[in-house]
């Protein structure tokens, strides 16, 4: 109990609960851009997409989170979030499109 209220003030403290939280929310609007993109396009997004800013920001955050997956940094509800937009195998197939 000491720990856990230890815990919670240094997050209060250092800002870091806030912290998690927005890159909660930024993960959860990629993964709708991600699926918007999908919808739209049916294809991933391409990091070399020159004509197209967005598409490249995106699909350079999709690589990330390809690279995060594969040194085991990728947490398994992200993981789980990514492959109800992209399917099995999102993380080992690599770029479709």
């Amino acid at each position: 109990m000491y720990r856990d209220l230890r815990t919670r003030s240094a997050r209060d403290v250092t800002g870091l609960s806030a912290l998690r939280q927005q890159r909660d929310q930024d993960f959860a609007i990629a993964v709708n851009d991600l699926a918007a993109f999908l919808r739209e396009r049916g294809r991933v997004p391409e990091v070399t997409a020159a004509q197209d800013a967005a598409e490249a920001r995106l699909g350079s955050w999709l690589d990330g989170q390809r690279a995060a997956d594969r040194r085991g940094r990728l947490s398994a509800e992200r993981a789980g979030a990514l492959q109800g937009v992209l399917g099995r195998g999102w993380s080992s197939e690599g770029r479709e499109g």
